[in-house]
């Protein structure tokens, strides 16, 4: 088996990268109880080098995804298959789980 091409997480997710060190220097999204800003104050301030970027659903910063949360961790996940398998089966994927990322309100 060879190596993970990428650590992908959602929603508190970021706190524990943070923890562990892995999100030094990289780019972070936002987790969905936060309700927008909450805690990126808090990860902002624990680490200055970290890029804030509290819109993104998804932050792909090479070898370190997050998603802001559930419907945000399937675009992260759509993203992922588009990364190691390509459009037409991240496609095919979205139809198989019924996926529809526009929302009906």
């Amino acid at each position: 088996m060879g190596a993970c091409p990428a650590r992908a997480g959602a929603a508190d997710d970021e706190r524990v990268h943070r923890i562990v060190g892995l999100r030094s220097r990289r780019a972070a999204g936002r987790a969905p109880r936060d309700n927008a800003l909450g805690a990126l104050d808090e990860l902002a301030a624990a680490d200055p080098s970290i890029e804030v970027r509290p819109f993104d659903r998804y932050v792909d910063d090479g070898n370190i995804i997050t998603s802001a949360g559930v419907s945000a961790g399937i675009d992260m996940a759509l993203h992922l298959v588009v990364r190691l398998a390509g459009p037409e089966r991240a496609r095919q994927v979205r139809r198989g789980i019924q996926y529809d990322p526009a929302p009906p309100v």
